[in-house]
């Protein structure tokens, strides 16, 4: 599923990794963390701007280009639901510990 190839090395298990041993730490962090809520949704914000620059740049492309901004957008979406699980997370912690932010 979505393996992207670069020479003989698949590169879609690093960015497996990277979505979840950077992304997901940083987000969870930052809720935890950090007040206020601009700053909990800088990567949100981030990611959803890479990613409708990436679903534009799919329309207005042709060829192989297209597929690779299609990959970049896919993977960008799946980095912003691991953001939205993050959020979730720690949604439900501050519910149980009855902290409210």
């Amino acid at each position: 599923m979505l393996d992207v190839w670069i020479g003989d090395i698949n590169i879609a298990p690093f960015i497996w990794i990277f979505t979840l041993i950077v992304v997901f730490p940083i987000q969870l962090a930052l809720c935890f963390k950090v007040k206020s809520k601009v700053v909990r949704l800088l990567p949100v914000i981030i990611l959803s701007v890479l990613a409708v620059a990436a679903a534009i740049a799919t329309a207005t492309s042709i060829d192989w280009d297209a597929l690779f901004y299609l990959i970049c957008a896919v993977y960008l979406a799946i980095m912003l639901f691991v953001c939205g699980i993050a959020w979730g997370i720690w949604a439900i912690i501050r519910k149980r510990t009855g902290k409210m932010p």
